[in-house]
């Protein structure tokens, strides 16, 4: 049976800086006395990520290839969060340079830690309704993203089929699935 009480880190030492990541080796002291060192933490920048659907009922989503699965991904528009930048602001311009798709009513969905045993960041999570192409995607410099429309009905079967793969999106989609409760958007 697990302890119940605080680690405490009693060192911290930053191992590697990057653009994207860095990687902290911390050490601590358990409640029960014991010491974990090292324990490494990848920190990283939290993350938004939206579930768009357009005033027909169709979802925006984003083709791109990813280097460490070495294949195309088909997932949820997302990006990171700029330092000092609101999360729903943040998801607002990811989705608009990404697809052109912008306005539309939005809400959380909730804020989700994708891999809490080795990452500091969060993941939030947005349903956003009527979004309608308002201008030209507006990619970063290595970004090459198509952008594809599906029914929002068959997102979940993609789910299932292993078509759609990263954890937080089908965190995201089956979240605005049941939030959406089955009725046209």
């Amino acid at each position: 049976m697990a302890e119940n009480g605080n680690w405490e880190r009693i060192s911290s030492e930053k191992l590697m800086q990057t653009p994207y990541f860095a990687l902290r080796s911390d050490g601590y002291r358990l409640p029960d006395g014991a010491i974990k060192d090292p324990y490494y933490v990848l920190e990283r920048p939290d993350a938004a990520i939206i579930f768009p659907i357009t005033p027909v009922g169709d979802v925006i989503l984003v083709r791109q290839y990813r280097p460490p699965l070495g294949q195309m991904e088909l997932g949820l528009p997302a990006g990171l969060v700029e330092r000092g930048e609101d999360p729903e602001a943040a998801a607002r311009r990811e989705l608009l340079e990404e697809t052109g798709f912008g306005g539309g009513e939005w809400e959380p969905l909730t804020a989700l830690a994708s891999s809490p045993s080795l990452k500091d960041n969060w993941a939030y999570l947005y349903l956003a309704r009527n979004v309608e192409k308002t201008a030209t995607p507006s990619l970063d410099e290595h970004e090459r993203v198509d952008v594809v429309t599906v029914p929002v009905g068959d997102v979940a079967d993609m789910i299932f089929s292993g078509k759609i793969v990263s954890s937080s999106g089908v965190a995201a989609a089956m979240l605005a699935l049941y939030r959406l409760g089955g009725d046209t958007p």
